[in-house]
C-alpha cells in the first residue's frame, strides 16, 4: 500500500465512459488501482478510458451497464468480483439532469432523472455493501450537487434538486449504518465547472460562469477528483457522512 492506500484497490466508478467518472478512473489508474470503467450505452468510450488507466499504470476492465436498473447493476457487481474478488471502493457519479419548468415535466421524464440520479446510488450501495462488509472494509463516495445538503432548489431543475437531496439524505443514513463495519460513506457536490474541451465558445462560456462563483472562475475536473481521492484515502479513515462542496464558495 503507498501512503494514498489505493494501490491494489479495486475501485469501481459508475459512470465512468466520459466526464467527471472518467477524470477519477484515470487518476486512480495513476495511482495503481484496480479500475472498473462502467458506461449506460458507449463501450467504445468506456474502453478508451480504460486503455488510459493501463497507461497509466493500473489495470482496467470496461462493463456496459445502466446502473438505474436493478438487473443490470447487478450484473455489473457480479463481474467485478467474478473478476478480482472484492470492490473496496465504490464512486457514483451518474445522473442525469433536465432543463424544464416543473409545470412542463412529463411523469417518465420525472422518472427518469429519479432513476438516474436516486435510484443508481441505491442500487449500487445494496449490492455492494454485503461484498464490503465481508471484508470489514470500504469506501463510498457519491456525487451529489451543490447546495443539495441544504435542500436548495435551483428553477427549472425541481426533480434534480429533489433527487440530489435524496443522494445526500441516503449517504448521510448509510455512513451511520455502516460506520461500525469499516465503512465510509461520504458526498462530493461539485459546482459550476468548466468546459474543458477547449474551443473558443467554451473558454468564452467559462468566463462567464467566473462571474457567478466567488473565487472568479469555474472549477475543473481536477478539482473534483482530488476532493473525492481525499474521502478514499487515509487520511479520511475517521470521517464519514459528510458532504464537500467543490464549487469555489457558490452556493448554487
Amino acid at each position: 500500500m503507498t501512503d494514498n492506500g489505493l494501490k491494489g484497490r479495486v475501485v469501481l466508478v459508475t459512470g465512468s465512459g466520459r466526464g467527471l467518472g472518467a477524470a477519477f478512473a484515470r487518476a486512480a489508474g495513476a495511482e495503481k488501482a484496480k479500475v472498473v470503467l462502467n458506461c449506460q450505452q458507449d463501450l467504445k468510450a468506456a474502453e478508451a478510458v480504460a486503455g488510459a488507466v493501463r497507461k497509466a499504470g493500473g489495470e482496467a476492465i470496461a462493463f456496459r451497464a445502466d446502473v438505474s436498473d436493478p438487473d443490470q447493476a447487478s450484473g455489473l457487481v457480479e463481474h467485478t468480483i467474478k473478476t478480482w474478488g472484492r470492490i473496496d471502493i465504490l464512486v457514483n457519479t451518474v445522473g442525469s439532469l433536465n432543463w424544464k419548468s416543473f409545470t412542463e415535466l412529463e411523469p417518465a421524464e420525472f422518472r427518469r432523472v429519479i432513476a438516474s440520479n436516486l435510484d443508481s446510488v441505491f442500487n449500487m450501495c445494496r449490492l455492494v455493501l454485503p461484498h464490503m462488509r465481508e471484508k470489514r472494509f470500504g469506501r463510498i463516495v457519491n456525487f451529489a450537487a451543490v447546495g443539495a445538503e441544504a435542500t436548495l432548489g435551483e428553477p427549472q431543475m425541481a426533480v434534480y434538486s429533489a433527487a440530489k437531496a435524496g443522494v445526500v439524505a441516503l449517504s448521510k443514513a448509510l455512513a451511520l449504518e455502516e460506520a461500525r463495519c469499516g465503512i465510509t460513506v461520504n458526498v462530493v457536490s461539485p459546482g459550476l465547472l468548466r468546459d474543458e474541451s477547449g474551443n473558443k465558445d467554451a473558454r468564452a462560456a467559462d468566463e462567464m460562469l467566473g462571474d457567478r462563483v466567488p473565487v472568479g472562475h469555474a472549477g475543473r475536473s481536477a478539482d473534483v477528483v482530488r476532493a473525492v481521492l481525499f474521502f478514499i484515502t487515509p487520511a479520511a479513515d475517521f470521517i464519514t457522512g459528510q458532504v464537500l462542496e467543490v464549487a469555489g464558495g457558490a452556493r448554487q
